[in-house]
C-alpha cells in the first residue's frame, strides 16, 4: 500500500514537473548547412521538373517534446536567395510577375500549431498549421511533417551542449493563389509547386531525460 501511494506521489510529481517545463527553442541558424528548402516545378518538357534551392533562411522553432501541439514559431527566406541550375528559370523566378524579388525580399512562414499528431516509433507525424505570406499575400496552409528529437545532439556537430530538432515535409500550392503568375500553364510550367523541407534546429540546453516517444540516442 505504501509503494503504491509513493508511486501515486512520483507519476503526479513528474507531471507537475513537466506541466511546468518551458518549451525548447531551436534556432536553425547555427546548423544551415542543413537546412535546406527546395523548390520544384513540373513542366511539361524535358525531364519534367526544375528544382530550386533557397540559399538563406532563418527562423526559430519553440517545440515542447510532452505538448507538441503547442509548437509554434516563424521561418523566413531570403526571395533573391532563390537559385535554379537552369539561367533562364533562374532570371524569370525572379521577375516581377512571379516572385518580384526587388520588391518583396522576404518569404515568411507562422507556425500556429501542429494539428493531427500521431506517433510512429520515435516518430512524430503531424499537420503544421500556420500563414504562409509570399508576395503580400498572406494564406493559411498545412505543412505534413515528420519530427525527430535528439537529446544532447548538438555537440556532435558544434562541440556545443543542446539538442537537435529535425524536420521533414513536403507541401503544394498553387502558384496563381499567391501571384506567381497566372493561367494553368505559364511557359509550360504547371499550377502546383511542390516545395520540400529539411530543416534541423539546434537548442542551447539539453531538455531534463523525461519519458517521452521523442527523445531518441540515435544520429540522423
Amino acid at each position: 500500500m505504501i509503494n503504491r501511494q509513493k508511486l501515486v506521489c512520483t507519476i503526479v510529481a513528474i507531471s507537475a514537473f513537466t506541466l511546468n517545463l518551458p518549451a525548447m527553442e531551436f534556432d536553425f541558424r547555427p546548423l544551415a548547412s542543413l537546412c535546406r528548402v527546395e523548390v520544384n516545378l513540373s513542366t511539361g518538357f524535358g525531364s519534367g521538373s526544375i528544382r530550386g534551392t533557397f540559399g538563406q533562411m532563418v527562423g526559430t522553432l519553440n517545440f515542447h517534446p510532452e505538448f507538441p501541439e503547442k509548437t509554434s514559431g516563424k521561418i523566413v527566406l531570403s526571395t533573391r536567395s532563390l537559385r535554379f541550375n537552369y539561367p533562364k528559370v533562374a532570371y524569370e523566378a525572379h521577375a516581377p510577375e512571379w516572385l518580384n524579388s526587388s520588391q518583396y525580399p522576404q518569404i515568411s512562414f507562422d507556425l500556429e500549431s501542429l494539428k493531427n499528431i500521431s506517433w510512429h516509433g520515435k516518430e512524430l507525424r503531424s499537420e503544421a498549421s500556420g500563414i504562409l505570406k509570399i508576395k503580400e499575400i498572406v494564406k493559411s496552409i498545412r505543412v505534413p511533417l515528420s519530427t525527430h528529437y535528439f537529446r544532447k545532439e548538438r555537440r556532435k556537430y558544434e562541440g556545443k551542449n543542446g539538442d537537435l530538432l529535425r524536420l521533414e515535409g513536403l507541401v503544394k500550392i498553387p502558384r496563381s493563389e499567391f501571384g506567381l503568375s497566372s493561367g494553368k500553364r505559364t511557359n509550360g510550367v504547371e499550377e502546383e509547386i511542390t516545395i520540400h523541407i529539411s530543416l534541423t534546429g539546434a537548442s542551447d540546453r539539453v531538455r531534463p531525460f523525461l519519458p517521452s516517444r521523442l527523445f531518441s540516442g540515435q544520429s540522423f
